[in-house]
């Protein structure tokens, strides 16, 4: 063993071997590169050692040679140790709080500080936004927090999004940034984004940074704009210069529609969901070609304006808002055939009248609803239904009144009684319902009944273990 660690380059051979060693094994592999590079520089160091040995027979050579190598060694990990530190102090005003961030790659304005002994400094202004022509993948990727008056920032009181972009859509360019949210939220930063997405497209500024996907593509019916989960809550001007007849926004901050939007004339459908728009939006009346809209998981629980301009408007889905009442507004939409209003709080069809009898699909599924009542007679055109997921209990004899209709999803519901008038919907292609509370001669009925419609039963325990 004495003769493992008789000399400086040894010691720190068997330790760094160790330490490769430990490493693999606490981390079950994980680090397993890692451990064998520090395996590696142990031998390493032996082998230096066996070398000096062998060509210094002085001892005072020797011990030089060990010296040396042995502050190398040191000097090398040290330095090594501080690259994989390196790190951006990011400085913001005392006290700031809202959106703050770093706009990296714009021509013309000034770079960051250079880093000094593996720490960039980095001092956000009072407005909390920094744009620099210094490119991200130049900055260290860590980073730490702290107001200007030097105190500390709790990481976990700061959201960090170091992979904010915003194509411009309108060109081939896009922005690149860091964002940061302290307490209380804004948009300031990306307001700013769009605003430099602007200038961009008049050739007032220029990034660095090119899109390779364009956000505007084209299929078999057109182009489209698709800009998903994007944390956007405004879009650049000009793209009413494109003929645009999809526009998908879902997973976005937008509070409204963007005037930018209204302005395109050959837009015919229009997806807003999961966007925080409390008021429903009553200029989207300006598209007169507009033929499907959504604004699914949003927070309109009202509409107050007349939709009658929207003639072409066939599909219209407000599902996922928690409406406890119908917006009585849509039924002034002339030619709706597609209403979606699943997983809100309805509990009954008494908003149903002669204004909706255009309607070929009804999507009510994870309601409240607890019976089929007499509305059906406006539902004559009625092609789907999706009812599953409620507290319906019976299928009434006024199931009849649904002559036209081909699927029907009642599935998740205490089904008891089924009503023989369903032998009427000679359409029925389709049909799930839960077993639960029927008898084998129920099923046998139905089946009886509806001798061309393919009739899946399931359970609802058998539902949930699958």
């Amino acid at each position: 063993m004495k003769r493992l660690v008789n000399s400086p380059l040894k010691i720190l051979g068997l330790l760094a071997i160790a330490i490769g060693i430990l490493i693999t094994v606490l981390t079950y592999g994980y680090l397993i590169v890692l451990g064998l590079i520090l395996t590696g520089v142990g031998l390493t160091s032996y082998l230096i050692d066996y070398a000096i040995r062998s060509f210094s027979k002085n001892r005072r050579i020797f011990w030089a040679g060990q010296v040396i190598c042995t502050m190398l060694y040191i000097s090398t990990f040290f330095v090594a140790y501080m690259e994989w530190q390196e790190h951006n102090k990011i400085v913001f005003p005392k006290e700031f709080k809202g959106q703050a961030g770093i706009i990296f790659g714009i021509e013309g304005y000034p770079e960051l500080p250079k880093t000094m002994f593996w720490k960039k400094t980095i001092i956000i202004p009072d407005d909390g936004i920094l744009i620099t022509s210094t490119k991200m993948e130049d900055v260290p990727n860590i980073v730490r927090f702290a107001f200007s008056n030097n105190t500390e920032i709790d990481p976990e009181h700061i959201i960090w999004n170091p992979n904010s972009e915003m194509d411009c859509i309108v060109s081939d360019s896009k922005i690149e940034a860091w964002l940061f949210q302290i307490e209380s939220e804004s948009a300031a930063v990306k307001d700013l984004m769009t605003s430099l997405c602007n200038e961009i497209a008049s050739n007032k500024k220029t990034s660095m940074y090119k899109s390779l996907d364009r956000a505007i593509s084209s299929d078999g019916n057109g182009q489209h704009l698709r800009l998903l989960n994007r944390d956007l809550t405004s879009l650049p001007d000009g793209l009413e210069k494109f003929s645009l007849y999809e526009i998908i926004l879902t997973g976005n901050n937008f509070n409204d529609v963007p005037e930018q939007i209204l302005q395109i004339t050959s837009l015919e459908h229009l997806i807003m969901a999961v966007n925080p728009i409390i008021e429903f939006p009553c200029k989207i009346t300006q598209l007169k070609r507009l033929k499907s809209v959504s604004f699914a998981e949003t927070g309109i629980k009202q509409i107050n304006c007349d939709l009658s301009l929207l003639d072409s408007l066939e599909h219209f889905d407000l599902s996922r808002n928690g409406l406890a009442t119908f917006p009585e507004r849509i039924k002034s939409i002339p030619n709706l055939t597609w209403l979606s209003l699943h997983d809100n709080q309805l509990t009954d069809f008494s908003f149903i009248d002669s204004r909706l009898s255009k309607l070929e699909t009804l999507d009510l599924y994870s309601n409240k609803i607890k019976s089929m009542s007499a509305e059906t007679r406006f539902l004559g055109n009625l092609k789907e239904l999706l009812l599953f997921d409620n507290e319906i209990d019976r299928i009434p004899d006024n199931i009849s009144d649904l002559k036209h209709l081909e699927k029907l999803e009642i599935w998740d519901n205490p089904i008891q009684y089924i009503s023989p008038n369903i032998s009427r919907l000679t359409k029925l292609k389709a049909m799930r319902i839960d077993d639960d509370y029927l008898t084998q001669k129920d099923k046998d009925n139905l089946k009886k009944w509806l001798p061309n419609c393919k009739i899946s039963f399931q359970t609802r325990r058998e539902k949930k273990t699958n």
